[in-house]
């Protein structure tokens, strides 16, 4: 086969600089409404030796299964929670993605959400709309001085923790894997703690977990019950690691002064939404990492792999084992 003779399938919304870097590699398949069509999508793949997906597409034995010819997908950004990542490599087919193509405007949105919580922007946005002027009811909080929990520190989270400490904030964090001395935490200036102390004492909680088995929920009752007053949490990562139930009670009790969130366990959420009817909540509909030059990243360094795979060379940014 002609490097240039491959059928690629592209399942959801993409800027169309990534179908740019896509269109030399062959005939580019382009319909961002198949993650909801799985019939649709089942029939797409059957040609396709190459798939990009983000996170709505479910990659999985059974969808595999339709795609004979299929030896490569690539997932734009860095979560794998959709994709049966041992299933792909029983079929052979690899998995690429972006595992920090779009960590620094994660990590700018996740300060973003932090300072509007802080600041009560929701609030008093919709206050001065409104023609109201009651500057009283809507006392805010500094940053400066305060103590930011950083929950997973991956990439996203050391900017977070750059970012943080620029505010004058004392950053500390959580990692299973990186103990008190690690250089990564060293270099960064930020402490690690014991999970308890991290939950218990920072004012600001942001969550930078990948979804799994043992992540889901992990924001749950029993974590947040210990949570200082004024507390306020932030997740941008996924969500599903956040047990939505344990966290409108922890927000309804005061427990905790309020939260942001981009991702939902199920997205969009079903309705009513409870954590939507709150003023102290603010809610943004998964665009964290949706930025001009995030998305010309990850699209790029998608496209690139899934070329390197067809053409019979190893991707650079493999999904890990």
């Amino acid at each position: 086969m002609a490097e240039t003779g491959f059928h690629i399938v592209v399942s959801e919304f993409v800027p169309p600089g990534t179908l740019e870097h896509l269109t030399p590699l062959g005939t580019v398949v382009y319909e961002p409404g198949l993650a909801q069509d799985r019939e649709a999508l089942e029939e797409a793949v059957a040609r396709a030796h190459g798939l990009v997906v983000r996170n709505r597409t479910l990659v999985d034995a059974a969808l595999l299964a339709r795609a004979p010819h299929l030896r490569v997908v690539g997932r734009l950004g860095a979560g794998l929670d959709n994709m049966d990542v041992p299933a792909c490599r029983h079929r052979g087919v690899q998995v690429v993605y972006s595992p920090w193509g779009n960590a620094a405007s994660v990590a700018e949105h996740t300060v973003a959400l932090a300072l509007a919580l802080a600041k009560r922007l929701r609030a008093a946005d919709a206050m001065a709309r409104s023609s109201r002027w009651d500057r009283g009811a809507l006392l805010g909080t500094e940053l400066r001085g305060k103590t930011w929990g950083i929950v997973g520190f991956g990439t996203v989270g050391r900017l977070v923790a750059e970012a943080a400490r620029c505010l004058g904030m004392h950053c500390i964090t959580h990692h299973p894997r990186k103990h008190a001395g690690h250089p990564d935490l060293i270099t960064a200036g930020v402490d690690w703690v014991a999970e308890e102390q991290l939950w218990a004492t920072a004012h600001i909680i942001s969550i930078h977990l990948p979804l799994r088995p043992d992540t889901l929920h992990y924001v749950n009752a029993r974590r947040l019950a210990p949570v200082r007053t004024g507390a306020l949490l932030v997740n941008t990562s996924r969500g599903g690691v956040v047990d939505e139930a344990a966290l409108l009670a922890a927000l309804t009790s005061g427990r905790l002064a309020g939260a942001a969130l981009d991702v939902r366990e199920h997205e969009p959420p079903p309705q009513p939404d409870p954590l939507a009817a709150l003023d102290q909540v603010i809610l943004t509909p998964h665009t964290a990492g949706l930025t001009e030059e995030a998305q010309e990243r990850v699209g790029r360094q998608v496209a690139e792999d899934v070329g390197r795979v067809l053409r019979g060379l190893p991707p650079l940014h493999p999904a890990p084992r």
